[in-house]
């Protein structure tokens, strides 16, 4: 999709997902969300996770107590096609 046009990942590009890296606020994760796999930065403030599109035509999303959600990895590289 185009939820992360604002970082410089596109739909088609190949991320490259490190799991051994603990996910920070900040970072750009991998999650799996009610087991729906998403691309959104991770953003931690106290109780409250949420998941934030780098692009204006979408809303964050804010984890809440009933759903399931895995933070699969931290991406740490976007390969581009040509």
């Amino acid at each position: 999709g185009d939820s992360m046009t604002g970082a410089g990942i596109h739909s088609g590009d190949l991320l490259i997902v490190d799991r051994s890296l603990e996910a920070v606020d900040g970072n750009v994760v991998v999650a799996a969300l009610d087991g729906e796999l998403t691309v959104k930065r991770l953003s931690k403030r106290e109780e409250t996770v949420r998941l934030l599109p780098a692009n204006t035509n979408y809303q964050p999303i804010e984890v809440q107590a009933h759903q399931s959600c895995e933070i699969w990895g931290v991406v740490t590289n976007v390969i581009h096609a040509l």
